[in-house]
């Protein structure tokens, strides 16, 4: 069978890939999920699984994620290996959403769910986030969306603007008070998104973002996206993200590429795995 090669560690601003790959598969009882996927993922990249529904797009990302086994083949996040060390990966690979894993609770509020993520990234001992931790976490979430605002509030006219973030921010009261249930499902992407990067995980992977209906939505989140990793890359130049995202058709990360211009300039992978049959070459866009 044919196996996907495909690498831009020379775009990347750090040397060692972030994930790699070879002959990664995953055969089931149905016969092949995915199959001999050789991939090399730059640190500091967003890599874009793309494939019809059915072509195994989200036990890929769980199997990056150390939360599904594969069959075959070799896989390392950084220095880890994915197979061997499983439980390390789970806590470097955080999940933006993948529907029946991430899902929100309707009856909690924002600060409910900020808070339970906190407790999660605490020590066992510390089964609760203070009044003081929780103001800081949610002031630093207003920070980010002030920011990304600021950022695109001077882009020309027609592209994404001020407005844009504004649609995009969960935050709809001060103090997180907002039930989930009244969120658009735009905003709750962004705080499935926020909550998983609360710990400033190298990695982030996000399923099937067409779940997200309307065009305007989608390029508003892949826009998010980028904005996000130029921020933490402006912060700290030796911590930054890496996002791998699932979705049938990408062409809105287009659309957001273009629009930010100079503000976002990530390196961009493209795999594709088609149904049931070897994963076909990648582009780069």
């Amino acid at each position: 069978m044919e196996s996907t090669k495909y690498t831009l560690a020379e775009d990347a601003d750090i040397d060692a890939p972030a994930v790699s790959l070879r002959g990664w598969s995953l055969s089931g009882k149905q016969g092949d999920v995915f199959t001999d996927v050789d991939l090399e993922v730059p640190t500091g990249a967003v890599a874009v699984i793309r494939g019809p529904a059915g072509s195994g797009k989200t036990s890929f990302l769980l199997s990056l994620a150390g939360r599904m086994k594969v069959s075959a083949g070799e896989g390392r996040l950084g220095a880890i290996d994915i197979r061997k060390q499983a439980r390390t990966v789970r806590g470097q690979v955080a999940v933006g959403h993948i529907g029946g894993l991430t899902d929100l609770e309707d009856d909690f509020t924002v600060a409910q769910h900020v808070a339970e993520r906190q407790i999660m990234l605490q020590p066992w001992y510390k089964p609760w986030a203070s009044k003081s931790t929780l103001r800081g976490v949610i002031a630093l979430i207003q920070e980010t969306f002030t920011t990304a605002g600021e950022m695109v509030d001077d882009l020309p006219p027609g592209t994404l603007s001020k407005q844009d973030a504004q649609r995009a921010d969960f935050l709809i009261d001060d103090n997180g008070e907002v039930f989930v249930s009244e969120l658009s499902e735009l905003q709750k992407f962004f705080l499935e998104f926020g909550l998983a990067s609360l710990s400033r995980p190298p990695v982030v992977v996000i399923d099937n973002i067409d779940y997200l209906r309307e065009s305007a939505d989608r390029a508003r989140a892949w826009a998010g996206i980028l904005i996000y990793q130029q921020m933490r890359r402006s912060r700290d130049p030796e911590d930054p993200l890496t996002v791998i995202v699932s979705c049938e058709d990408s062409s809105e990360l287009d659309i957001a590429t273009s629009s930010l211009g100079y503000r976002a300039e990530p390196s961009v992978l493209d795999l594709e795995l088609p149904p049931h049959s070897p994963a076909q070459r990648g582009s780069k866009h």
